[in-house]
């Protein structure tokens, strides 16, 4: 009979331990960005009825590619945005280029930096091509510290997004090189960091068959699940930041038919999609 209830007691444990590994795989809110998002521009707008004004630069993980029609996060983030605080209260400009690696995406956010509406807050996804395309850690190091001083400098509040994990990265030590020089980066400079990597690389460990499932048909790009995580991550704290702080955001609930499409930037000459 001790020996039941022992048994009975070890398979509740493993339960646990079961529903425990399940609710920690995948796209949980303890993934979001950290430390706290700080927005005072975009709090000040809504005070005075401007529209918050958000630029998401980067490269393919920012332009939608594997994604639908609107199903890129910036679009998505857009819509949990637009139902949490109104119509026409946020503009999110998609400025991801396929292909991009960090010294081109740092010249263009300079010049969007440079013009006299510019934005509240700058959402930097970062890194993926410049292991693929041969650079090295110390150099992506540099160019991020640059931009990110650069978005300070202006007035802006700037959140990280480092790079993707993905089933055929050939030599994992080398790219996690790239990943620690981007959250390095990022930590110097104070800024709020998506360990987009560290949260996909145990998903896909964790919930491999769950993982695979927001991946584009070329398991390198994100799908329209994925993209919706990132959107998930990324709007709670823009919601705390620009209502204010102290005032915890409820997720946002996920929009119906009709999303606000994100703007699109200007048209750049075609480049390989990455």
């Amino acid at each position: 009979m001790f020996a039941a209830a022992r048994r009975i007691a070890w398979l509740f444990a493993v339960s646990v331990v079961t529903v425990s590994s399940a609710e920690a795989a995948g796209c949980s809110a303890s993934a979001g960005p950290s430390p706290a998002l700080s927005m005072p521009r975009g709090a000040q707008a809504l005070r005075e009825g401007r529209a918050v004004r958000i630029l998401a630069i980067g490269s393919s993980s920012t332009s939608g590619v594997g994604a639908s029609a609107g199903g890129n996060y910036p679009s998505q983030l857009a819509g949990r945005l637009g139902e949490a605080l109104g119509e026409g209260k946020v503009e999110i400009t998609n400025a991801g280029v396929g292909g991009e690696s960090a010294p081109s995406t740092l010249s263009r956010l300079k010049s969007f930096l440079a013009q006299p509406a510019g934005p509240d807050l700058v959402i930097w996804q970062v890194g993926t091509n410049d292991v693929i395309f041969g650079g090295n850690p110390a150099s992506l190091n540099a160019l991020v510290l640059d931009g990110l001083g650069a978005i300070q400098a202006a007035g802006a509040a700037a959140l990280v997004v480092d790079q993707q994990y993905f089933p055929g990265i050939a030599n994992v030590e080398r790219y996690e090189e790239f990943v620690a020089a981007v959250d390095g980066a990022a930590r110097a400079r104070g800024v709020p960091l998506l360990k987009r990597y560290a949260m996909t690389k145990a998903w896909a460990a964790q919930d491999p068959q769950g993982f695979r499932a927001t991946l584009s048909w070329d398991s390198f790009h994100s799908n329209d699940a994925g993209y919706s995580c990132l959107a998930d991550l990324l709007a709670p704290p823009i919601l705390s930041a620009v209502r204010g702080a102290g005032k915890p955001a409820s997720p946002p609930a996920k929009p119906a038919a009709t999303k606000p499409a994100a703007a699109p930037a200007k048209p750049a000459p075609d480049q390989p999609a990455r």
